[in-house]
């Protein structure tokens, strides 16, 4: 009898692990965002990569952060090396909010050759949070002669892995 007890709990095992889907989520040619779908909630924190796809000129870009205080912080956006030319400048985001100003005092064009243009530090404060949720509010990319771009913003709902 054991050994069908045995059979019986691979076959349940079996039937839970293919009902799990993987999610993938693809960012939009062009596009703006994280496509990240987890994260991982440890004490000193993970850096999340916001990537960029477009052909457009960009100069600059700003946008607000938003998201739970609760359940995360959210440290100062790092640009990546790729861009050495440009500043980063960002508020505090105590709140649950965060105004971030990308831009070149040069008048340098973002190199989005490499998607990967930014990370943001992520550290989960709630243990017991399910999700954590990113979002990318007010966006706007300014080309040469103060074009604006529209380009679609795809925010972060990010499973917590504890």
């Amino acid at each position: 009898m054991r050994p069908n007890n045995y059979l019986l709990l691979a076959i349940v095992l079996l039937f839970i692990s293919c009902s799990q889907e993987t999610q993938v989520v693809e960012l939009s040619d062009p596009g703006f965002g994280v496509i990240a779908t987890n994260i991982e909630a440890v004490d000193e924190g993970v850096d999340i990569p916001v990537l960029m796809k477009t052909n457009d000129v960009i100069k600059g870009m700003q946008f607000s952060l938003t998201w739970d205080p609760t359940v995360g912080q959210v440290i100062k956006p790092t640009l990546t090396s790729s861009n050495p030319g440009f500043t980063i400048s960002s508020s505090e985001g105590g709140r649950g909010e965060m105004k971030v100003l990308i831009f070149s005092m040069t008048g340098d064009i973002l190199d989005t050759s490499n998607p990967n243009i930014v990370t943001i530090p992520v550290r989960i404060i709630d243990p017991d949070a399910a999700l954590f949720t990113l979002a990318f509010e007010d966006a706007i990319f300014a080309g040469p002669n103060a074009v604006a771009y529209d380009i679609p913003v795809l925010h972060a709902n990010l499973k917590i892995n504890h």
